[in-house]
């Protein structure tokens, strides 16, 4: 398993942290610098030394990416603890690869299920962790090195992470990692802004009602697919609206122009978006597949 430089880095301070007493680690890199690969080759080593590794993470994509870079990557076969993944199970594995809600929901509210012994403890999306059911599997596990992982060390609410995490541990920024190519270097282009005077904003982030109302506009939307036809060059294309209204708005538009797009929302999310993911057509070459998240 080849590592960049930062990333042997960041498993190298990862240790030695550990090995000077420290247990509640938190570390921060952007996206798409490859935290699960950090994070392999970080139980890689601990399952050497026979150590029990629990990874959870609260999306059925993010379980299925830690698995598949385990086995990939970490030559480890970890169990899966899932709803409607059963199959996946080995109980008996070093490595639990687990949804905080099914986790939560087997081994406190039903208790239909122990939790895994682990000694290592690691959290995908760790600006979670001060959510309820995180806290009680954490504290379940008071004698365990807690690793969390994030791009976003703090949460929207304000609320810090310090009663969870002593020592924070960074990888190199996006700029820097674009000077390095391991991050592609952006185009910008910005239409002109919206009004946006007296749209509120409630735990760091605008009001998703009143910012609808604001961007879901005729002229908005119009810029939109001007700027996409002048500049696409029918490139395959994600485009992130602000509610579902304002995607279909974006989607009619778009099949005005010629356009065929797929909008990927909550209820057909999981089924599209592995299909997206693993590279395999959704649409046609010329569409721009619309997406809320």
């Amino acid at each position: 398993m080849n590592l960049f430089d930062y990333q042997t880095k960041f498993v190298a301070d990862f240790n030695q942290a550990v090995d000077s007493g420290i247990k509640r680690i938190l570390g921060t890199s952007p996206t798409g610098s490859g935290k699960t690969v950090m994070a392999t080759a970080i139980i890689k080593d601990r399952v050497a030394k026979y150590q029990r590794v629990l990874f959870i993470a609260h999306r059925d994509e993010l379980i299925t990416q830690a698995a598949d870079k385990l086995r990939r990557f970490g030559d480890l076969a970890p169990g899966v603890i899932k709803a409607g993944r059963d199959k996946d199970q080995r109980p008996q594995a070093l490595v639990q690869v687990a949804s905080v809600q099914t986790l939560h929901a087997r081994a406190f509210r039903s208790k239909s299920m122990e939790l895994p012994p682990a000694e290592i403890l690691i959290i995908d999306e760790a600006h979670h962790s001060r959510a309820r059911t995180y806290q009680q599997i954490i504290d379940a596990y008071p004698n365990a090195v807690v690793l969390g992982l994030t791009a976003t060390p703090c949460r929207g609410d304000g609320r810090g992470l310090g009663n969870i995490f002593e020592i924070l541990i960074e990888c190199p920024q996006i700029g820097e990692l674009i000077k390095l190519d391991r991050l592609v270097r952006p185009k910008i282009f910005a239409p002109a802004p919206p009004d946006l005077q007296g749209v509120h904003i409630r735990q760091g982030d605008y009001v998703i009602k009143e910012l609808s109302r604001r961007v879901n506009t005729d002229e908005l939307v119009g810029d939109v697919i001007l700027e996409w036809l002048k500049r696409s060059e029918r490139r395959r294309t994600v485009g992130f609206a602000v509610d579902v209204a304002h995607s279909v708005h974006i989607r009619d538009e778009l099949i005005k122009s010629g356009v065929a797009p797929n909008i990927l929302t909550a209820p057909h999310r999981k089924p599209t978006a592995k299909l997206f993911c693993r590279g395999l057509p959704v649409v046609k070459p010329s569409s721009f597949p619309i997406v809320r998240c």
